[in-house]
């Protein structure tokens, strides 16, 4: 195939992914290509199995126009996320819709036996779901640590013990092509992925620890040393409280989930119904966080000047609180935005799990 013509074929494929039904004539019209090319394209589309018909339009007056739109299952790619007490995974499709899921409690330990017990579970889970091997495009696998341009090696990963050779260990165990992630840019990706923008974006990661990510251009912004974003530890009160890294005043240390669940023994949905009700000491330590969170998210807008997702445990139930918490973050804000720049996660379960996988899904429309 010519290089133009991949070209042509690769935009006539993304202008179906990002539109539910089209036509042949709207294809040509919009990406200002002729009719025997987009006929060439969309024919070699459909061998691959990537498009199909969707029925027919109404008529203007001729013949119904024939609709078109891509295939979502056509490939999958499958996100497995490593946290301190879980794993999570999940099977994507083409349109990031999760197709199969599954939660398993599971105490991270640099051991043979976890990492055989992760293979075991990963294999019964592709069964499970019923996903065929020749469909998969890849795993990725994402945690909570620094993980260096091979994607293959661990810089840092302190805050439950993630090895440096983490992969190497993997290996032996997972018969799929795989790559690993920092998982705060996994769910930032995700988020960006899915809000179809082409805006630059700030995913706020408010977990059991403190990150983020920044999307911009289509891509995530790594920093010159895979550090970017690490919006947990960046001092908030300085010579304040304690955090994990050992330096003090750490965002980490003020916005962190734990600090909220374990108010209710360790499970978020119940300090929330707590607020709701307005339990004590549920609806007071919720007011101070929210003070801290305001003071960290009006330092991102003045830093970023861009939109700002809270996301991870605590940004998944903040929706009810959004007006409230944007008037907070107003009244610091020295240009006086309306705060619609703020936004509550749409992904609210395994959104790291998702944007790993989406990196092969990603890759795969790359090169269409």
């Amino acid at each position: 195939m010519s290089t133009e013509k991949s070209n042509h074929r690769s935009q006539i494929y993304r202008y179906l992914f990002h539109h539910e039904r089209v036509s042949q004539q709207d294809i040509a019209q919009d990406l200002g290509l002729s009719m025997p090319t987009v006929t060439s394209c969309l024919n070699s589309l459909r061998s691959a199995g990537l498009i199909c018909d969707a029925g027919n339009f109404e008529s203007t007056g001729g013949r119904k126009a024939r609709a078109l739109r891509i295939v979502p299952d056509a490939r999958l790619a499958i996100g497995l996320d490593i946290t301190e007490n879980h794993i999570s995974l999940v099977v994507i499709d083409m349109k990031a819709h999760i197709l199969h899921s599954n939660r398993i409690r599971l105490h991270f330990a640099d051991s043979l036996f976890y990492y055989s017990t992760v293979g075991k579970l990963l294999e019964h889970f592709i069964r499970e779901s019923g996903t065929e091997s020749a469909m998969i495009l890849g795993l990725g696998v994402c945690t909570a640590a620094i993980i260096e341009e091979d994607h293959r090696t661990v810089r840092s990963g302190k805050l439950f013990g993630i090895p440096g050779n983490l992969f190497e260990k993997l290996q032996p165990y997972i018969h799929l092509p795989f790559l690993l992630f920092n998982d705060a840019n996994s769910s930032g990706f995700a988020e960006w992925w899915d809000l179809e923008t082409e805006k630059t974006i700030i995913y706020l990661s408010l977990s059991n620890s403190v990150g983020g990510a920044m999307v911009a251009n289509r891509r995530l912004y790594v920093g010159d040393n895979g550090r970017s974003c690490e919006f947990g530890h960046a001092t908030l009160v300085p010579d304040g409280r304690l955090c994990y890294c050992g330096q003090k005043g750490c965002a980490n240390a003020y916005l962190n989930a734990r600090l909220l669940a374990n108010l209710a023994g360790g499970k978020m949905d119940q300090f929330f119904r707590n607020v709701e009700c307005g339990a004590e000491p549920c609806r007071s330590a919720f007011q101070e966080y929210l003070h801290y969170l305001a003071v960290a998210v009006n330092n991102l807008r003045m830093n970023y000047d861009c939109d700002i997702v809270l996301g991870g445990y605590v940004g998944s139930y903040m929706t009810p609180y959004l007006d409230d918490f944007r008037e907070m973050v107003q009244s610091r804000n020295r240009f006086r935005d309306d705060g619609s720049f703020i936004r509550a996660c749409r992904h609210r379960y395994e959104a790291a799990a998702i944007g790993a996988a989406l990196f092969y899904i990603d890759r795969f429309i790359q090169a269409i």
